[in-house]
């Protein structure tokens, strides 16, 4: 009754508190500490995940109270004011640790070694007396920051900036391709209707700036304030240059971004598969023995996200262009969080540096704010299916690469077979043809592979991709890695056919189309692979890292080559395939 109660409580005071103030003139101010109460309660296992890890907020006036103490909202989030802390002490502190004990009660199996029968990202099951029971000392598999001891320092700086600085930042900007090389799109969020407009100059000092300007409409509310959202083209920009840029955003210029483009006939991409952030949320933490909350969880990935950014920039030097598969965001009910959630996959600087394609994952498609940070070329604004928010399936040429997004939760066939003709027809002469998005067609992922929504998808998109020619697709949705072997359609039995990757040698001009899978980038939910043999795959694996791709284009004596290699965030490499033409 009292977990009933609560959550009894919040529905009605959020009713109420959108015209409620504070009783005192400054926002109280929201911390987690070793004597925040609210921030080690925990409600029975398997409820709402949004319940766990409270922060305190000692100043504000309270709303509700009970068995525990008193609670107040401040800036959208609950958070403990005052009174008793029922929640008792952590009586295994000085015990082997258990994840069980602080995941659902489940018991800790007495003979630790014994088989594992089951194994999940928090940690190792065996069975014993009747029931499941989890193992001392196992292995987490997802990245718990707080265990990680080589970016410990850093982790603890960044904890604090995004708690006091970054979090409530909607108004980061995004760069997508524009419609081919010589443009870029600009995205983001501002608190004013001005008219949104980007300088573009050859000089840092921007003396000789040209101005684009774009449009402005209103979004929504968040946290009493009013955001727009902002889109702008910059075109004219030529390869081999450097340039400046300019964001005006309420008004202000704010100080000039570089911006380079590299050789046309040499280059990389990065891929990414699902960032997730957000997905850390209810893994048991070795680090705090708890279980993480939504605002822990989306805090833990963002620092996640932006390692794995840093160490791919690292790699490839000079990055052309950024490819994600999918659900950039975790959060598909909550706007706010899903917010907070995207102003965390913005966050890295390097990002203002590279434009961005995405593709829409599952938890992106259910509200528009993906939409509204995402400036696309081409987009495809008659889809079949009318819930389908518009413009999420788009194309763009980069150099000599044509590359199709499309949107695959609800697309149909006759969307597919007006989107990519029409990509083909207007780009008819590129080297390299890819499509990215994010259900994975040809992977061995236990967890999405084999359903409905990737079945249904097969034959057509199968049959498409090999009617007009497309060398790779890169995908994501299962959060695991893995290659393809060559798949084309059997136009004979109506069905996939498979042409072997010959392994340790160059693939001369194939049959068929590679499909990559890209495992999850931030390391927030990493899973496993089905237990039966599948005749398409060629490679698989899971590290149980933060992940990333790299396509590198080459051209040498005429001769196309694009080498595909995939790395965990520790520099091992993972695979590796080369494509010549």
């Amino acid at each position: 009754m009292k977990f009933n109660y609560l959550i009894i409580s919040v529905l009605l005071v959020v009713c109420v508190y959108a015209s409620t103030e504070n009783s005192n003139s400054e926002t109280p101010e929201l911390y987690i500490g070793p004597d925040c109460w609210a921030h080690n309660v925990r409600y029975p296992a398997g409820f709402d995940d949004m319940i766990y890890g409270y922060k305190c907020c000692p100043n504000a006036t309270a709303l509700l109270e009970d068995d525990y103490g008193s609670w107040s909202i401040v800036n959208g989030e609950w958070c403990g004011v005052e009174g008793v802390n029922n929640e008792p002490e952590d009586y295994y502190k000085d015990e082997p640790y258990c994840f069980a004990r602080y995941l659902d009660g489940s018991p800790c199996c007495e003979n630790n070694d014994g088989e594992i029968l089951y194994y999940d990202m928090d940690g190792d099951w065996g069975y014993e007396n009747g029931l499941w029971c989890a193992y001392h000392n196992s292995t987490l598999r997802w990245n718990d920051r707080e265990r990680i001891s080589e970016t410990k320092e850093e982790w603890d700086k960044f904890k604090v900036k995004w708690d006091n600085e970054y979090k409530y930042n909607f108004e980061r900007f995004t760069i997508t391709p524009g419609e081919d090389e010589s443009m870029l799109n600009f995205a983001w969020y501002s608190k004013t209707e001005s008219i949104p407009t980007i300088r573009l100059s050859t000089k840092e000092d921007m003396s000789n700036y040209t101005e684009f300007t774009g449009i402005n409409e209103y979004h929504r509310i968040y946290i009493e304030d009013p955001y727009y959202t902002n889109k702008v083209t910059v075109t004219g920009i030529n390869r081999q240059s450097t340039y400046y840029y300019q964001r005006k955003l309420n008004d202000q210029w704010e100080d000039p971004i570089k911006f380079t483009t590299h050789d046309p006939d040499n280059f990389k991409f990065i891929f990414f598969g699902d960032p997730q952030i957000g997905g850390s949320h209810s893994h048991v933490s070795l680090g705090q023995r708890r279980i993480l909350g939504v605002d822990d969880g989306i805090r833990n990935d963002a620092f996640s996200w932006n390692r794995t950014i840093s160490k791919s920039f690292e790699f490839t030097k000079e990055p052309s262009l950024i490819l994600s598969a999918g659900d950039q965001a975790d959060d598909d009910v909550d706007e706010l969080y899903q917010e907070i959630e995207y102003s965390a996959l913005f966050l890295p600087e390097l990002l203002k540096t590279v434009p961005l394609a995405t593709a829409v994952g599952n938890h992106d498609s259910y509200t528009i704010n993906y939409r509204q940070h995402f400036h696309v070329p081409n987009p495809y604004l008659t889809p079949e299916y009318q819930y389908t928010i518009p413009g999420y399936s788009y194309f763009f040429k980069y150099n000599n690469v044509l590359v199709v997004v499309l949107e695959t939760n609800y697309i149909t066939e006759n969307d597919a077979y007006e989107i990519i003709p029409n990509a083909v027809k207007k780009y008819p002469d590129t080297d390299w043809r890819i499509a990215l998005f994010h259900q994975d067609l040809y992977s061995n992922g236990y967890t999405h592979s084999q359903q409905y929504d990737v079945l249904r998808l097969r034959p057509f998109l199968t049959k498409l991709f090999s009617e007009y020619n497309f060398d790779l697709v890169i995908n994501g949705h299962d959060h695991i890695y893995s290659a393809s072997q060559f798949v084309s359609y059997d136009n004979i039995n109506d069905y996939y056919k498979v042409s072997f990757i010959q392994r340790g040698k160059p693939q001369e001009n194939p049959e068929g189309t590679l499909y990559i899978t890209a495992n999850c980038s931030t390391g927030s939910k990493l899973y496993g692979f089905e237990d039966f043999p599948l005749d398409y795959i060629y490679y698989f694996n899971q590290t149980f890292s933060s992940t990333f791709g790299v396509l590198d284009f080459q051209k040498e004596n005429g001769k196309h080559r694009l080498n595909i290699t995939s790395y965990d965030c520790w520099s091992l490499k993972k695979g590796i395939n080369v494509i010549n033409k």
